[in-house]
């Protein structure tokens, strides 16, 4: 799903900040400067702001699907 982060240049990044090892990312985090430490905020920020809708969706999902099964029982009783 893609939503805040609309290039794959920051998903690269934020892959990169999700998946690399510790090591790795304290390397980076030692040699990187304040914007970049920056941007990989702005980059988590982003992705929790998408996982959060995604969340939202599936709760409308299973809100509809939930009405569409009472509906299915509901209408066994009617047309009897």
């Amino acid at each position: 799903m893609k939503g805040y982060i609309t290039n794959e240049w920051d998903r690269d990044n934020l892959y990169f900040l999700l998946n690399t090892n510790d090591h790795v990312l304290s390397d980076w985090y030692n040699q990187s400067d304040e914007d970049d430490k920056v941007y990989a905020q702005e980059l988590l920020d982003a992705y929790a702001r998408e996982l959060q809708l995604h969340a939202e969706e599936l709760l409308v999902e299973a809100k509809i699907e939930n009405c569409a099964d009472a509906k299915t029982v509901l209408n066994k009783f009617v047309l009897q």
